[in-house]
């Protein structure tokens, strides 16, 4: 399944907010700015894969692997 940028995608709102306001805040230019946001957003997820820098939501196999690195390096937990 693709991704789609549309009106309910967080980045390009939070993109096009920022360049409302880098712009002095303009009346009239939503689709400009809009517009300029979606290219970036996709620009990035052409060049970064749409899952780039987001978290993978923790859960107890993660954790466990990860305390048994961190055990294996040396490293000793707090419990």
């Amino acid at each position: 399944m693709e991704h789609s940028l549309g009106p309910d995608d967080p980045r390009v709102r939070a993109r096009a907010y920022d360049l409302w306001e880098q712009a002095g805040r303009p009346d009239g230019r939503h689709l400009e700015h809009w517009q300029q946001a979606a290219r970036e957003v996709a620009e990035e997820d052409s060049v970064n894969g749409p899952d780039a820098g987001l978290q993978v939501p923790d859960n107890a196999s993660t954790r466990v692997l990860r305390e048994a690195a961190e055990h294996l390096n040396g490293k000793t937990g707090g419990g």
